[in-house]
């Protein structure tokens, strides 16, 4: 009787799947027909988000439903609010509202909203070193996103309009909005919505009232925010109660003592501020000279007075920086995390890229909103604001909800020079309460909400698990991946400044850390992946290679992510794992380490074109033939290392120079899991051999999607990474 009920109720689930699709392609259809008719761009959509075949609330396709059905459901709660999401539009359809049909005479696309959109990409993506319409015209992979919703402010999404070394699709996001709002709607105008106003001095008194009045709501309603009061104290902290005459360094502060302090997140800039030695320790603690302090101390030094704390803690002045003797570094270190999770308000620096620029300052000009008169009848024009976000948008489908460990959380990256700054990752991460001095705002961010001062209510709620509960597994490898897109000015520090938020995983009470991975979970850790973008350099120096093994993540110079695999099925063993820590911290550095596996192995060819971003492996099969190519992620450049005594090479990682443009070598593929559905649903490792270690291999790449019969025909075997 169950299986009766459970198939009538999977037949009903197919018709009603059925229908909205159907549904769905009518309003498709319709919407062409009647943009047409009406004047509605099959582009923009005007920039409204009625009458679409994705607005949310309206019948989507059964794919949609199928591949994300969390955020069907979400889109049909939220669709009370016209809400319209565009993704992926061409800048090239955009850039068509400019150019006319030679056959005609006719513009191509007569839509003056879509060349609104190129007036603004004019004056925010037009410099000497880049151009948004020479790289339309060149083919380049440039598009633009719409967020429309009723009553907000509309968001352009736009990617590829510049560059980043780190990040192989970067995005920066426009608002567009009027000040003040018509008191009556204005027909033919967009949907937007207002926004709060944005200082042009950070130092001004509406900044300062924005900082005070977050922290105190936060202090009297918010429990989820109660800083532990557990008596720990930073062995060091800098005293500035006293005013700027009497600042002093203050050794081994009393446990007993209640203490509060706030912390400074900034950039060290490839230099080295005023810092702490074991030289100059007795004279800061008589004195420091407010005068001699980097701009970036003395902001941090002001905002802590202002909001009535006594103590700062500051890296490079509370921990000793001799550089013959790391003891006290690796000792302070060890407990970061417990100085930003316990300290009352962290100090984030992120518009200063180095100690000497102030984030109290005046704002740039860039960041400071452009005007553009838009025609909304013959002789009528109506001034539309528009402005670069400071925080990229998380999708409109999340509502207000922006907890940690959503796919957004990992991957949209926060305007300013310090959020590319490894160490400021854990910084935030650990943190109860935030001020982000942005390039183009003040934020407050807890544990319960954030806000800027230039946002209007409701704020983003962030309290951890609104969307959803995230397995440990899933919340490391979030962590991870926000991690290791960020840049580290000593490639040795790439566990150490991730080493407090391991500390605080669920993982750290049942699991053993072993260079960035937990044992308990370590056949499908080992399963990262090098994001896209760098295949063709090494990716591990020599100075990595003495660190982290290669199958840890740290043992690359780029950043990583995982596939999500749905209830995988083990199919190898861990007989034995084993990192080589360096130091006081069992979550710091490490000079090694190995994984030995117990499973299926098949040895195949490895071929790369470098030139084409290419990377292929293949077996032969009985009859000498050739299998099946399968294209697998490489770890980086890869090079043909020798095997004493044999004449055949295998594939190795390139540690200093970039490969050539093809290669063709030995390699293997080891078997790690596999998916519960498909033939193709193989996933493991491609590994070479190691030119430090002989007899033992190194890993080179991941594969997935595999055939089942590279495992049916491969070997049981064990063996030992390095």
């Amino acid at each position: 009787m169950p299986n009766l009920f459970s198939s009538a109720k999977d037949f009903a689930k197919g018709v009603r799947l059925a229908a909205d699709t159907a549904a769905w392609a009518g309003n498709t259809v319709s919407r062409h027909f009647k943009g047409v008719r009406d004047g509605v761009c099959l582009v923009c959509n005007n920039l409204q988000p009625y009458n679409h075949e994705n607005t949310f609330g309206r019948p989507s396709a059964a794919w949609n439903q199928l591949s994300n059905p969390d955020q069907a459901a979400r889109r049909k709660e939220l669709s009370s609010v016209p809400t319209l999401v565009l993704e992926e539009i061409p800048t090239r359809k955009i850039l068509e509202s400019r150019e006319t049909d030679p056959k005609t005479g006719l513009p191509k696309n007569d839509c003056r909203y879509c060349r609104l959109l190129c007036d603004i990409f004019d004056a925010f993506f037009i410099d000497e070193w880049m151009s948004w319409i020479t790289e339309t015209k060149n083919g380049m992979p440039i598009s633009v996103g719409l967020m429309i919703k009723e009553g907000a402010p509309l968001i352009v999404n736009c990617w590829n309009f510049t560059y980043d070394k780190w990040f192989q699709t970067p995005r920066v996001d426009l608002e567009l909005y009027m000040d003040p709002i018509p008191p009556t709607p204005i027909s033919g105008l967009p949907t937007i919505g207002p926004v709060g106003h944005r200082a042009a001095d950070v130092r001004s008194e509406e900044c300062t009232r924005f900082m005070k009045e977050c922290i105190s709501e936060c202090c009297k309603t918010h429990p989820n925010c109660a800083v532990q009061a557990d008596g720990f104290a930073p062995t060091r902290l800098i005293y500035v109660g006293g005013g700027k005459d009497a600042l002093r360094l203050c050794d081994a502060v009393p446990s007993e003592q209640s203490v509060s302090w706030a912390a400074l997140s900034h950039c060290w800039g490839g230099g080295k501020p005023l810092s702490l030695t074991k030289s100059n320790f007795n004279s800061l603690k008589e004195h420091i000279s407010f005068s001699e302090l980097p701009a970036t101390f003395q902001d941090a030094m002001t905002i802590t007075q202002e909001l009535g704390l006594a103590y700062v803690w500051i890296d490079s002045l509370c921990i000793i920086q001799d550089e013959d003797d790391k003891t006290d570094w690796e000792k302070e270190a060890a407990r970061m995390d417990t100085v930003y999770s316990r300290a009352f308000i962290v100090i984030i620096g992120a518009s200063s890229p180095n100690p000497s620029t102030p984030y109290l300052r005046p704002r740039e000009e860039e960041l400071l909103p452009k005007q553009f008169n838009f025609s909304v009848s013959p002789g009528v024009n109506m001034p539309i604001m528009v402005r670069q976000r400071h925080l990229l948008a998380a999708p409109l489908d999340q509502g207000l909800l922006e907890p940690p460990f959503t796919g957004s959380w990992a991957t949209l990256k926060k305007v300013g020079p310090l959020y590319a700054r490894g160490w400021c990752f854990q910084e935030s991460f650990l943190a109860t309460r935030i001020l982000h001095f942005a390039p183009g705002a003040v934020i407050y961010e807890c544990k319960t909400y954030r806000k800027s001062e230039d946002q209007l209510p409701p704020y983003p709620i962030t309290i951890p698990g609104t969307l959803g509960e995230v397995t440990p597994l899933e919340q490391w490898h979030m962590i991870v991946k926000s991690y290791t897109s960020r840049q580290l000015t000593y490639t040795s520090d790439k566990l150490p400044a991730i080493a407090g938020a391991a500390t605080i995983m669920p993982q750290a009470k049942t699991s053993r850390y072993l260079a960035g991975l937990w044992s308990e979970t370590l056949l499908l850790d080992l399963l990262w992946q090098v994001m896209p973008g760098r295949a063709h350099t090494p990716l591990m120096t020599k100075e990595h290679e003495e660190n982290a093994p290669t199958w840890s993540w740290a043992s690359m110079n780029w950043g990583v992510t995982w596939n999500s695999l749905q209830s995988p099925q083990l199919l190898a063993s861990v007989v034995d794992a084993k990192a080589s820590v360096i130091g006081l911290n069992p979550y710091g550095r490490v000079s090694g380490g190995s994984v030995t596996l117990r499973g299926r192995m098949k040895h195949c060819r490895l071929t790369s074109d470098y030139h084409k971003n290419e990377h292929w492996v293949h077996y032969k099969k009985a009859d000498g033939s050739n299998g099946k190519r399968q294209h697998f992620r490489t770890d980086g450049a890869l090079v043909a290392g020798t095997i004493p005594g044999q004449t055949d090479t295998f594939a190795c990682r390139a540690r200093l120079t970039t490969s050539g443009n093809a290669l063709e070598t030995a390699a293997a593929f080891f078997c790690v899991a596999r998916g519960p559905w498909t033939k193709y649903d193989h996933v493991g490792l491609i590994l070479g051999m190691s030119p430090k270690f002989p007899g033992l291999m190194e890993r080179v790449g991941s594969i997935s999607n595999v055939p089942k019969d590279w495992y049916d025909t491969g070997e049981d075997t064990t063996v030992t990474i390095v």
